[in-house]
């Protein structure tokens, strides 16, 4: 053992009795300690909301959407669709029609997003034909209409019952000419709950032979929903669907249709981390007032060891040594703590939630990048708190300080 290390050591817990300064370095211990468990459990329970949303997400958009910009010029959807199917990392692909319209039914209106899509090819896409709670997701029959569970509460019809849905098409031509809105006569097959209330409360799904129908586009196609091999590469994929379809198109990937909901839940997931962090901040003003306070009373046996001829870069890595020790001890600990209470409630759920939500108990996801911040933003927190004290143990005038002991 170097002799660095032996000293760091010693003074940090070799003495018999207990000092003020041994008091702030065990409280400076306790508070990395509480820092790092504290970070450690709460960004995993943020990291199991964001997981949890993103899969009830997933479950029902697509990894990419490529959807025409109306009224706008480019590449026709023959195009587009040459474009898609070249790619080898497209697992599914769906084409749909999504527009609002207005569905009538025991003298109330609602306006609804009325979404035609192909069953077949939408299974590739979107599991929302799996979230079924009542009868089931068959749209062959004539201007079949699967509902959301809370749209169809609101609308207070089930299965078997019938709405009318109205259609816009052709509305802009109302003061040029007389104008018959499309209305469909849809019997209700299927209800879903797909555990998003957007969705739940506002999509009505149709065949696409009948939203073409409906909204007078015979032939044509709002977009595409893409499945694609790994939903990581989303991004890269959408880089290069926009350089290869070019203008025209929206092209936009899982976390663009969400934006708004990730960029709120990724400045609440900072936020926390940051206020967190203050605990492992105060302790580190702990670290230096601890340090600073040893260097001033260890002033005679720094004397002592430079006269023995330990050069003064050796004195100040006795004190960076302890700092270190401080934080290993710290952080070692926390990890203990936070990864333990982690596991419980991955494994056992203690803590539960109300029966209003959707599970049971608050969710928990550990991730490798997450540890290895908190662990390497204490460390160097630690070091350069203890950088100072160091600095000043290194040029204690050796003559000053064994001539006044």
């Amino acid at each position: 053992m170097k002799v660095e290390h032996y000293i760091a050591r010693r003074y940090l817990v070799g003495k018999k009795r207990f000092s003020f300064i041994n008091i702030i370095s065990m409280m400076a211990t306790l508070g990395i300690t509480f820092g790092v468990a504290a970070l450690i459990v709460v960004m995993s329970v943020f990291n199991g909301f964001n997981g949890l949303v993103t899969s009830i997400l997933q479950d029902f958009d697509p990894d990419i959407k490529v959807e025409r910009i109306p009224r706008s010029t480019g590449k026709s959807i023959s195009a587009v669709r040459a474009v898609l199917d070249a790619r080898d990392d497209v697992r599914g692909k769906a084409p749909f029609v999504q527009r609002k319209a207005m569905a009538m039914v025991r003298g109330g209106s609602h306006f609804v997003w009325v979404k035609g899509v192909h069953p077949d090819s939408l299974r590739l896409v979107s599991r929302v034909g799996e979230k079924i709670v009542l009868g089931d997701f068959r749209l062959s029959q004539n201007n079949a209409v699967v509902l959301g569970a809370t749209l169809a509460d609101k609308m207070r019809v089930g299965v078997g019952d019938t709405l009318l849905l109205y259609s816009p098409a052709g509305m802009e031509n109302i003061l040029t000419q007389y104008v018959t809105p499309t209305v469909l006569r849809c019997p209700v097959t299927g209800i879903y709950l797909s555990e998003n209330n957007v969705y739940d409360g506002a999509f009505a799904f149709l065949a696409l032979d009948d939203a073409q129908k409906l909204f007078r586009m015979r032939g044509e196609v709002s977009g595409f929903e893409l499945r694609l091999d790994d939903a990581d590469n989303s991004d890269e994929v959408k880089e290069e669907l926009v350089a290869s379809i070019g203008e025209g198109w929206n092209v936009l990937t899982w976390y663009d249709l969400h934006r708004d909901l990730y960029s709120v839940m990724t400045i609440e997931r900072w936020s926390a981390f940051i206020l967190l962090g203050i605990i492992i901040a105060v302790a580190v003003f702990n670290i230096l007032a601890s340090l600073t306070m040893l260097v001033l009373e260890k002033r005679r046996d720094i004397g002592i060891l430079r006269t023995m001829g330990m050069s003064a870069r050796r004195i100040r890595n006795i004190f960076l040594l302890e700092g270190l020790w401080i934080a290993i001890i710290g952080v070692i600990a926390g990890l203990i703590i936070g990864l333990v209470l982690t596991w419980v409630q991955a494994e056992f759920g203690i803590f539960e939630l109300d029966e209003a939500f959707i599970i049971p108990a608050i969710p928990v996801e550990l991730r490798i990048a997450d540890l290895a911040l908190i662990v390497l933003t204490t460390f160097g927190l630690c070091l350069l708190a203890a950088w100072y004290p160091a600095l000043r143990a290194r040029t204690t005038e050796i003559i000053d300080a064994v001539r006044w002991e």
